[in-house]
């Protein structure tokens, strides 16, 4: 009997290590395929994320993370080279996931940042004029740990993902057994609010204001759920969860609102190698999904597909000026494509 359960208990380890290799992409098979006249753009570091301005113009996340220097973010316009944002920026940015909130004329930028001593939201008013940016503390606060993207309700209101429970190694053992500990969170005048869990790895994050659609990515399950929510309602009803999309990141969408661009790792392995090794380059995918008019999301096809040459461990695609640019949360430069 001892025999037997040690046997079952081997083919079930067996099973779910597979199973684990299969999520990580380590038996995808790549594929290139490019969307129309790529062009690379220099000059902009570890661009994590990107959002687009109601001006045509893009705000980028910016840092070098094969180093150990403080980040900053870019202005880019199309046709002309990205501009770096000078601004009273504090003394530790780490910049990640971006977001702005745009009112009469004033844009407000909101930056997740990996301070030493815990993340931070820091908020700058962009002064498209003096092309400058201008630090909001009464709107910046402290978040916690762990904190990934970030999606803007309104000025005070705000949606973050909280990727891990855990740091260090027990963060990397939540990843390899799986488990679902990963958090939306609300962010209101009274505090910090947990508005889904259970989640694995939750990394990008859309908030659609108009139609009331929340969209989540979860990195490791490879899998982009949608739901209804309204602030100040009842807890979010999940109306569709789109799988096998391997290692999604940063969720955009398109210039009209009624597609979804979504980054993604396809060999999780290999982004983790490449997280230690520049010269090692990390495939990428760029996904796009429909949306449906009840707010699902659905048929999903891919538009971009790489090795990484032109640029590696894309994580973030954003729609400008009829184009789409993308960047990368390792690799330098920028990846600027018309759509097929």
């Amino acid at each position: 009997m001892k025999k037997l359960i040690g046997i079952v208990l081997v083919i079930a380890a067996l099973a779910y290590t597979i199973n684990l290799l299969f999520d990580a992409g380590v038996f995808y098979s790549v594929q290139d395929i490019h969307m129309q006249q790529c062009r690379k753009i220099e000059g902009v570091n570890g661009a994590e994320d990107i959002v687009p301005l109601q001006d045509g113009g893009a705000l980028i996340s910016s840092l070098n993370r094969h180093g150990n220097v403080s980040g900053t973010l870019y202005y880019l316009q199309p046709g002309q080279a990205p501009l770096l944002l000078p601004g009273d920026y504090p003394a530790e940015f780490f910049p990640h996931g971006i977001d702005v909130w745009q009112q009469e004329g004033n844009t407000w930028v909101y930056v997740v940042n990996h301070r030493h001593q815990g993340d931070r939201i820091d908020v700058f008013r962009f002064e498209r004029a003096a092309m400058r940016l201008v630090y909001q503390p009464a709107l910046s606060r402290s978040v916690g740990k762990n904190i990934n993207d970030i999606s803007i309700i309104d000025k005070t209101h705000w949606l973050l993902t909280r990727d891990h429970a855990y740091s260090g190694l027990l963060g990397r053992i939540e990843d390899y057994l799986r488990l679902p500990l990963a958090r939306v969170l609300l962010i209101d005048d009274s505090g910090v609010h947990t508005l889904l869990d259970g989640l694995h790895f939750a990394n990008g994050i859309y908030y659609d204001r108009q139609r009331e659609r929340l969209y989540v990515a979860e990195t490791t399950s490879g899998a982009l759920s949608s739901w209804a929510w309204q602030p100040g309602g009842t807890a979010p009803m999940l109306l569709s969860r789109v799988t096998g999309l391997h290692g999604v990141d940063n969720i955009m969408p398109d210039e009209k609102r009624d597609r979804l661009l979504v980054a993604a790792h396809p060999q999780l392995l290999k982004l983790a190698a490449y997280q230690k090794d520049a010269q090692v380059r990390s495939p990428s995918l760029v996904w796009q999904l429909a949306i449906a008019p009840n707010g699902e999301t659905e048929r999903a096809q891919v538009i971009h597909q790489s090795h990484g040459q032109m640029l590696a461990a894309i994580s973030v695609a954003a729609p400008l000026a009829g184009q789409v640019v993308m960047g990368s949360v390792f690799d330098n430069g920028l990846l600027m494509c018309r759509g097929n």
